[in-house]
């Protein structure tokens, strides 16, 4: 169970981004959520909870904030790569764009 920030090298099979991929976005949580297959694209408000069970590595396109988890808080800011382990569920707090990809 951890949160750290890695680099490009420690992220396997890294997709590349292209938010022409994408479908239109939906509403969810009063941010805009577009979503397909693994990866996620969020523009968030100001927060935004997610649920894994596994691990999901977090693009900081734009926006700072931090990481709320079980087990306190993690900064994060434009241009972060964040790896999110075993941690169950966190939150994103912070207005910002994020490229969300699970594993």
């Amino acid at each position: 169970m951890k949160i750290e920030k890695v680099t490009e090298d420690m992220w396997p099979e890294a997709p590349v981004f292209d938010e022409s991929i994408f479908p239109p976005p939906v509403k969810v949580q009063g941010s805009e959520l577009q979503a397909l297959d693994n990866m996620m694209l969020l523009t968030s408000r100001g927060r935004f909870k997610f649920y894994t069970e596994g691990c999901d590595y977090v693009r900081v396109l734009a926006g700072s904030g931090h990481i709320k988890w079980a087990r306190g808080e993690f900064p994060f800011r434009e241009g972060d790569l964040l790896k999110v382990e075993g941690v169950k569920e966190y939150e994103l707090n912070g207005k910002g764009r994020f490229f969300v990809v699970r594993r």
